[in-house]
């Protein structure tokens, strides 16, 4: 219900003239077209329309043009059709107009959620439209502007804006824009935990919504956002009842099915909450099988968040785990913040092994989703003062309040300073965690690479033991045997003798064979670099069980680990770790090949999946592809990562010994 523009409507009753900007402008809004055919007519109707005759007729014609192209995302055309509108309505001086064109900017940077420019054209029109006395438009401008501030949780601000739009509708009478401002009211109440307020504000927005004929399903939206209210104030069976009613429309599975699992959840979780858990597990699977089928992945992360929790109440920790997992899983993948939250407290809950840290990834985003937040809320703030009234005001000033003036800014310094520092001060602790956690992993991996050598060397001394057992013991023995075999005066035929002489060659030969196998304990040893290799070997075998993903591990043998640096390993092992662990979480992969060779007294290492790949020129990378590039550049080598969605992602690094 937000931000909405209506769409240019041609007039029906007179056909424009063929091969004209109003023709294909009509030509573009038949619901048959394909959306490549409608971008071709309305460029053409963009070429038609700059050649008007006269300024004038240009902008009205570009300002429709607009509001099309920004009504069918057809970015690029929009973006040059609206610029020249807002630059020919600035030339005529055309109040209406400017605000018009700040308007369709405030939609499209809407759209593509860029809410501090949203916000700022939403101002900028108001503006306009104040300065025309257009008092509906400049009313609709502030309710856009307060629902960007109520996205960025700048509820106070958004309720202020609010406010001062329901004021203005009401001298219009607007009764269909007073029903979504006081709908929006209550959402912000909501959102406060001011329960009582919000369920006044959601009522009143009914009351207003019987005095028009607004069609659809806005009672029904009014009428579930009345249940949240009564859920959080743990009136369960209100809520319960408004949920219910707003599912009793006839058609509303055909009209907005993604709204219908929406209630259909609503009520199994209330009924959870109640604690009421009879043939809940079916009502949540169809909200979830619907959301599927819609592919809504911010409602499937919502309900299998909700299945996770009645597991959980149902001691099945297991499942439990899974689907808050699966849930965050998606949630980080389509960069959903708000769920991404919720699901990380849940799994400190769920899971109780790793719950500090969920915990500590939970703290993590809250802040810097806060700092974002407080970022952009204060951009609200300026644009709100920065306007050309108040820089005239400004000139006009007296001396005195030129002082005051330089006085608060000279404090907003020091209060900026004694921000930045304190930013600084956390910066510094957070780095000193940083290299202390290193540290201790360096630790942990060194322990690791000498307890290994302690093996080898138990090894070691257990093949000299058996060696001097063999050559001292058991082949002496026979060594004596076989010279008092030899010595032996046998006095027979000569059949005996021959066997005599037979045995005592093969006394012989065993005697050899024996000392081989002694000579050979003693001087086979193993390496350092086959204790390394088999480390590897034994990370990519676990990670491969849990992934369930066949590999070929191939390290190359010229490498001496002895000579390598204890943090090259270190790091190549971590390294390693990170890409299985990616692998894991989102490549779903089938085959992973782990390759370490020499080459020019540098060592490379590739691991390679046949997985789902990504978008590696997405400019939003998670923190473990951070990671792996600090290790490599912290070894004074290159990282590099290569992906195609559906093709697998390789990942490459090289460094020197």
């Amino acid at each position: 219900m937000s931000c909405e523009k209506p769409l240019l409507v041609i007039n029906k009753k007179s056909e424009p003239k063929k091969d004209s900007v109003s023709y294909y402008i009509k030509q573009s809004q038949k619901k048959e077209l394909k959306f490549i055919q409608k971008k071709e007519l309305l460029e053409k109707a963009y070429q038609f329309a700059k050649k008007q005759p006269s300024d004038s007729l240009q902008n009205i014609y570009l300002a429709k043009i607009a509001i099309e192209t920004e009504y069918l995302n057809i970015n690029d055309l929009f973006l040059a059709v609206n610029s020249e509108s807002l630059a020919f309505a600035k030339k005529l001086n055309d109040g209406l107009k400017i605000g018009d064109a700040h308007w369709n900017y405030g939609n499209y940077y809407t759209d593509v959620e860029t809410v501090d420019s949203a916000y700022y054209h939403y101002h900028k029109a108001f503006e306009s439209f104040e300065q025309v006395k257009h008092n509906y438009y400049a009313a609709k401008m502030l309710y856009n502007m307060a629902f960007i501030q109520g996205r960025l949780k700048d509820y106070t601000g958004s309720e202020i804006t609010i406010f001062e739009a329901i004021s203005r509708f009401e001298k219009v009478e607007r009764y269909d824009r007073l029903y979504e401002c006081y709908n929006y009211l209550g959402l912000i109440y909501l959102e406060l935990e001011e329960f009582d307020r919000s369920i006044f504000y959601l009522n009143k927005a009914i009351e207003y919504l019987k005095k028009n004929d607004k069609k659809g399903i806005f009672k029904e939206w009014t009428l579930s956002n009345l249940g949240l209210a009564y859920q959080k104030q743990k009136a369960y069976d209100k809520a319960i009842e408004n949920f219910e009613n707003a599912l009793a429309h006839k058609n509303l599975k055909e009209i907005d099915a993604n709204f219908y699992s929406r209630l259909i959840d609503n009520i199994a979780y209330t009924k959870f909450l109640k604690g009421d858990t009879a043939n809940i597990v079916t009502q949540f699977n169809k909200a979830l099988f619907i959301r599927d089928s819609l592919k809504n992945s911010s409602g499937i992360v919502i309900s299998k968040r909700h299945l996770s929790e009645l597991y959980a109440y149902k001691l099945d920790t297991t499942t439990a785990i899974k689907l808050a997992n699966d849930a965050f899983g998606l949630a980080d993948q389509v960069e959903n913040n708000r769920d991404k939250l919720e699901t990380l407290h849940l799994l400190s809950k769920v899971d109780k092994k790793n719950a500090s840290k969920y915990l500590e990834e939970y703290v993590h985003l809250n802040d810097s989703l806060q700092i974002e937040e407080r970022k952009i809320r204060n951009k609200f703030t300026r644009i709100r003062f920065e306007t050309d009234e108040y820089i005239e005001e400004t000139e006009k000033l007296s001396q005195q309040n030129i002082f005051i003036i330089i006085g608060s800014v000279f404090l907003i310094f020091l209060v900026s300073f004694a921000y930045i520092m304190r930013a600084q001060r956390a910066r510094n602790k957070e780095l000193i965690f940083e290299r202390e956690q290193q540290k201790a992993n360096e630790e942990i991996f060194t322990l690791m690479l000498k307890q290994q050598a302690k093996l080898k060397e138990g090894r070691l001394k257990e093949r000299h033991r058996i060696s001097a057992d063999l050559h001292d013991g058991v082949l002496g023995r026979i060594f004596g045997t076989r010279l008092g075999l030899g010595f032996l005066n046998i006095k027979g035929d000569e059949p005996t003798i021959e066997k005599h002489k037979s045995y005592i060659d093969e006394l012989q030969n065993i005697e050899k064979e024996i000392r081989a196998i002694s000579h050979e304990l003693k001087n086979e040893i193993l390496s350092s670099k086959e204790d390394f290799s088999k480390i590897i070997d034994d990370l990519i075998e676990q990670k491969s069980k849990i992934g369930d993903f066949k590999y070929n591990f191939e390290c190359d043998k010229k490498i001496d680990w002895d000579k390598v640096d204890d943090k090259v390993k270190i790091n190549f092992y971590r390294i390693i770790q990170e890409a299985l662990q990616n692998i894991i979480k989102y490549a779903n992969a089938d085959f992973v090949t782990i390759t370490i060779e020499i080459k020019n007294k540098n060592i490379n290492l590739v691991v390679k999946d046949n997985g789902n790949g990504f978008n590696t020129k997405d400019k939003r990378k998670g923190i473990g592809l951070k990671n792996m590039h600090s290790r490599a550049t912290n070894l004074g080598g290159k990282f590099k990562i290569t992906s195609n969605l559906n093709k697998g992602t390789s990942v490459f690094v090289n460094c020197p010994i």
